[in-house]
């Protein structure tokens, strides 16, 4: 049986990304501050870890799906689940949940880039207002072919990278290219 991802885990990831991008200390504080796995679990307020696939194709091109709830382009990534070993894994898990791309190679180990952002209250959900911070992985994808999930997202496509919420993962993005 799998084990679940663990707070070892997560400081693991957060030193390595540290060690690399110091000048984000501020940003990943909220995650460094979690202390059990209850840090992962959807249900955990004001905010809990979600992890992200910044995908790029053979051309530079990065894969953004549409979200429903959001009615945003973003990457593909969502919430961990129990069964998850491990954050880049959760990512890949997430993108090709959403849009069918197959056979990701994860590019880094090291996380590409770390966002807190709000998330509005769902009602429909029984969710408050809350935060996601988001741990996002670069991943490289063999072929274009996507099959966009409808119970997932409305839609996925391959963009440039300009298309980005960020501009600094637009950058670290581009750099990686």
């Amino acid at each position: 049986m799998p084990v679940p991802i663990t707070i070892a885990h997560l400081r693991e990831q957060l030193d390595a990304y540290l060690d690399r991008w110091p000048e984000d200390a501020e940003t990943v504080a909220p995650l460094l501050a979690l202390t059990g796995p209850e840090g992962f679990a959807r249900s955990t307020m004001p905010g809990h870890v979600t992890a992200s696939a910044i995908v790029l194709n053979r051309s530079g091109r990065v894969l953004l799906v549409h979200h429903k709830t959001l009615d945003r382009w973003l990457q593909p990534g969502g919430h961990v689940e129990p069964t998850d070993v491990s954050l880049p894994q959760a990512a890949m898990r997430e993108a090709v949940e959403e849009t069918g791309v197959a056979a990701l190679r994860l590019a880094d180990p090291v996380p590409l880039h770390v966002d807190v952002h709000a998330i509005p209250a769902n009602p429909s959900k029984g969710e408050g207002a809350h935060s996601h911070y988001d741990v996002r992985y670069l991943f490289r994808a063999p072929t274009d072919d996507l099959t966009p999930q409808p119970a997932e997202v409305h839609a996925a496509e391959w963009r440039p990278t300009t298309d980005l919420d960020d501009p600094e993962l637009t950058r670290r993005t581009n750099a990686a290219i």
